[in-house]
């Protein structure tokens, strides 16, 4: 309303032209593409063929460059028309973590991570849900296999609709109406291997129909 008084908005149409700055916003871009560049240990193809579910983590810590890194891979993931729905929270707090994986037993290994990110999506930016989930899976998606290529461990855990988990994720995180916890990642350096094994199946692939 400010700004049509400001102009002389009377209801007609009209055209204006407006600007606006964001000239104060620190987001560092060039410091992150260059942690992206130098942190990461391995390709992209052999990240995906051998990446694991992690759930048993040590306690070192995880570094804030790092954390950054991770989260600038989930910011660059594909999303619906671009429009970038997905809002990360990183969470580091050990009573928190405690509570979230005492409170569901398929989130346990939250216990013992160093730090957690949930990963939510903005109803307001996108109103379809098909599309709002499937932006933020890329977005956990990526992470993960930054996580991976960096040498840190990270499981999803998903978060089902109506559940008592999912109330819980959007009271502690005092998450706004139009914001949805769509997953959280546990993530930390690993305390356990895990055996590479082919999950080629030929069987599942078709080529022009069923």
């Amino acid at each position: 309303k400010t700004l049509q008084k400001s102009i002389g908005y009377n209801g007609n149409a009209m055209t204006a032209h407006v600007t606006m700055s964001a000239e104060h916003l620190d987001m560092q871009q060039e410091d992150i593409r260059e942690t992206v560049t130098s942190a990461c240990h391995m390709d992209a193809v052999t990240a995906i063929k051998t990446r694991q579910s992690i759930r048993r983590f040590t306690a070192e810590p995880v570094s804030e460059e790092i954390l950054q890194t991770i989260l600038y891979a989930g910011m660059c993931a594909p999303s619906a028309k671009n429009k970038r729905p997905f809002h990360f929270i990183v969470i580091r707090d050990k009573q928190l973590l405690s509570e979230l994986a005492q409170s569901n037993s398929n989130a346990a290994m939250l216990e013992s991570c160093v730090l957690a990110i949930a990963i939510c999506g903005d109803r307001n930016a996108e109103g379809m849900k098909e599309f709002l989930y499937a932006d933020c899976a890329a977005a956990a998606q990526n992470m993960l296999l930054a996580i991976h290529s960096l040498g840190l461990g990270g499981v999803w855990c998903g978060v089902a609709a109506s559940s008592d988990w999912r109330r819980l994720l959007i009271q502690k995180l005092a998450l706004p109406p139009k914001l949805e916890p769509v997953t959280v990642l546990a993530v930390g350096w690993p305390d356990e291997t895990k055996a590479v094994c082919s999950r080629w199946e030929p069987g599942k692939i078709h080529y022009e129909k069923w």
